[in-house]
């Protein structure tokens, strides 16, 4: 069995590569400051998922828990 052939519950697969998501909580990339940041899904490996991010203009891997699917409307506020 491949490693992307296993079954995840749908919790863990919460997010798909594309998706506009908000960052929960605040962030070591913030200097632990609340940001509300925004950012798109790069790669998804629950139950974790690689995020762009355009306050820090940097990756970072996320636990998607903590992440929220927005759409661009709520992005753009």
């Amino acid at each position: 069995m491949r490693h992307d052939d296993w079954e995840f519950s749908p919790e863990e697969k919460k997010l798909t590569t594309g998706d506009l998501v908000r960052r929960m909580i605040p962030s070591h990339y913030t200097d632990h400051k609340h940001s509300d940041a925004v950012g798109v899904v790069l790669k998804v490996f629950p139950p974790l998922a690689k995020v762009y991010f355009y306050d820090t203009n940097k990756e970072e891997t996320w636990n998607q828990k903590v992440l929220e699917v927005i759409t661009k409307v709520e992005a753009t506020n």
